[in-house]
């Protein structure tokens, strides 16, 4: 997708910006003995997946624990892990299980330490009384093969089951801030996004996250770049601490969010706040579902509007779902943001992107990952395939890339392939464009860039 909502063929990268786009030949003659060629085989390539509402450190808590109530086979416990090692930092504890091997036969140890060499798995079985570990779970909890309660096969080799007193002795070698260890947490987070085409978050968790991600990006291993959102509450806060950020910052911040359940009685007091955020310069999205809601929230925004100084503030609407027809032009009439999620309200009459779209509102697509899956392809799909308001795949597109940029204030630097933005860019498996709708969820990534580098590339 380039300036003119076009196709081209190729394009250039210097830095970490585009610097040519045009045909196969025009860009050909910019290739130096040093250049690095991404051959695409005349493949779908997109900007990358920009997500505008996630819950990062959520998302990346998912690998915390691994759900094995369901595995009916060993091949099938080795890819479920193999597939958290993909995401995981090396060194971080594979924990969770809950397996029934009643009706299987569980893969030996040495096969475990295959998939997973560099990472501690401690998984326990259905009952809890007996635990299933690697060799690099003994060697942290310095549990000797040879040791009491250490499963043995009649050849005297080690099959990874742990019980009684072995088993407490792994237990307790699993670090006690697993799930709060936010730099290991991140980094599963981030390395995920890159395998989804996602090189963009827009995160509204609860927690304020900056400087993690900032020391996850002296570490080299940030992937995606983050507008990190803090409680509407601490926008004094946000003021004393607000980030330098240059063009292209892989993490910013300066924007704020809450909440509206719809009654009057806190509408006064969600005025107040808006009004003095955004004073001071912030941009402000508030939640709203229901009709109640969402009329409460565009009152309150127009409002603070009219209250303060003419700016471009970019109000936002997360979710802005089940608004009624009648507040709908008040969105592209005031230039407030509907910020929406088409996977996680896949089917419902209440999601009214078509209609917004309509009537020229800046429509901004994300997931609420983790409340369902980070996966863009699933909500382009939702948006393009269930519910009363359908729109066509570029729509959607756009929305995930274009869309999401401007209701960042980023539209300058990304969401677009063309001269002067940043190469952050996505290959798929097939055009979602024209590919049969049989077949769309059977799309994958590729690859993945960012800064024109690239973070993540299938094997398959």
């Amino acid at each position: 997708m380039a300036t003119s909502d076009s196709i081209v063929e190729a394009f250039a990268v210097t830095g970490n910006r585009i610097s040519a786009i045009g045909t196969n030949k025009q860009i050909n003659k910019l290739i130096g003995s040093s250049t690095r060629v991404i051959d695409a085989e005349g493949r779908l390539v997109l900007p990358g997946f920009n997500d505008s509402h996630v819950h990062f450190m959520a998302i990346g808590n998912t690998f915390s624990s691994l759900d094995l109530r369901e595995v009916n086979g060993a091949d099938e416990m080795l890819a479920r892990i193999a597939r958290y090692v993909t995401f995981l930092p090396k060194g971080r504890w594979i924990l969770g299980g809950h397996f029934n091997n009643e009706n299987w036969v569980l893969p030996d140890r040495r096969s475990i330490d295959a998939v997973a060499p560099d990472n501690p798995v401690f998984l326990y079985h259905s009952g809890a009384a007996t635990a299933y570990a690697n060799s690099l779970a003994f060697k942290l909890a310095n549990l000797k093969d040879e040791a009491a309660d250490v499963d043995r096969t009649n050849a005297g080799d080690v099959t990874g089951i742990v019980r009684g007193t072995a088993l407490r002795r792994i237990a307790t070698a699993v670090p006690s801030n697993h799930t709060t260890n936010w730099l290991e947490v991140a980094e599963a987070a981030t390395n995920y996004a890159a395998s989804l085409g996602v090189t963009s978050v827009q995160d509204m968790h609860s927690d304020d996250s900056r400087e993690i991600f900032r020391e996850l990006e002296r570490r080299g291993k940030l992937r995606t770049r983050v507008y990190d959102c803090i409680p509407l509450r601490d926008w004094k806060k946000l003021r004393e601490t607000r980030l330098a950020s240059e063009p292209g910052s892989m993490v910013r911040d300066g924007c704020l969010k809450s909440f509206s359940d719809g009654d009057e009685e806190s509408k006064a007091g969600l005025l107040r706040e808006i009004t003095a955020a955004d004073s001071a310069g912030f941009q402000i999205m508030i939640h709203a579902i229901g009709n109640s809601a969402n009329r409460s929230v565009l009152d309150v925004f127009e409002q603070a509007a009219k209250t303060n100084r003419p700016r471009d503030r970019r109000f936002r609407v997360e979710h802005a779902h089940n608004v009624l027809p009648a507040d709908l032009p008040r969105f592209s009439r005031s230039g407030i943001i509907p910020s929406m999620q088409p996977f996680l309200f896949a089917g419902s009459d209440g999601s009214r992107y078509g209609s917004l779209l309509r009537l020229n509102a800046r429509v901004a697509f994300g997931s609420d990952a983790s409340m369902v899956d980070l996966d863009p392809l699933r909500g382009i799909y939702a948006a393009t395939s269930s519910g009363s308001e359908l729109i066509s795949v570029y729509e959607a597109v756009r929305a995930y890339t274009m869309g999401s940029a401007y209701a960042e204030f980023q539209e300058k630097e990304k969401g677009i392939i063309e001269p002067g933005k940043l190469a952050d860019f996505v290959i798929l498996s097939d055009d979602i464009f024209s590919v049969d709708r049989k077949r769309f969820q059977d799309v994958r990534i590729i690859l993945t860039a960012v800064d024109g580098k690239v973070i993540y590339q299938t094997t398959k």
